[in-house]
């Protein structure tokens, strides 16, 4: 026998329901919406959620350690010259829209701005990132993967990084729409977006 549900679980339901129909997405529903358990992971492209299929935005210790690495390597050394900012897997770059009507809202699990386009916020940041990095999950789909980096590179992200733990490669793709691979044993350059800057890649993918 199926347990009956609750009038409460009804109405949370139903209140989850109305504020994924609403059109358009507003900066407040998206955050109401982000607010949810089971929800924090959706973006918004082409003025609707997407990210519903579970597989694709599943992230376990290993994306987590990556995460980790890759932050603390590169924010040393933008904070230390002060560079601009780098931002965590949890930041909403609007791509395109406004406030009151989000087309397209990406979350990389690493975001740089430069310096002179850091803006303070309350809320989301309303252009897209200098460096995106997207930390590649084996059940993420080809075609998925090809559209976001196509996404950051149409919007002017000068650099997106997919790092891809099976084969431990770190592909850099650049805004001319060319891309280099480095694997364990390169290093890959910070050049003129993060000035000094050197990661070695094995670093990275090292157990710890």
């Amino acid at each position: 026998m199926v347990a009956a549900v609750s009038p409460e679980v009804q109405e949370r339901v139903r209140e989850i329901v109305f504020l994924l129909m609403q059109r358009p997405i507003t900066e407040t529903i998206a955050m109401q919406v982000e607010a949810i358990e089971g929800f924090e992971h959706l973006e918004i492209v082409n003025g609707e959620w997407v990210g519903f299929e579970k597989d694709e935005y599943m992230a376990g210790e290993e994306h987590g350690r990556l995460e980790f690495k890759l932050l603390l390597s590169i924010g040393n050394h933008v904070e230390q010259h002060k560079l601009g900012m780098l931002y965590p897997g949890d930041t909403d770059f609007v791509l395109d829209g406004t406030p009151g009507d989000v087309r397209m809202a990406r979350r990389p699990d690493i975001g740089f701005v430069r310096g002179q386009r850091v803006e303070k916020s309350k809320g989301y940041i309303y252009k897209a990132p200098d460096l995106a990095v997207e930390i590649i999950s084996p059940s993420e789909r080809p075609d998925a993967i090809q559209q976001k980096l196509n996404e950051y590179l149409d919007h002017g992200v000068e650099q997106v990084w997919q790092v891809y733990p099976e084969t431990r490669q770190i592909v850099v793709n650049y805004a001319d729409r060319t891309a280099k691979t480095y694997r364990v044993g390169d290093t890959i350059p910070g050049g003129d977006l993060l000035p000094g800057f050197a990661l070695t890649v094995a670093t990275i993918f090292e157990e710890a």
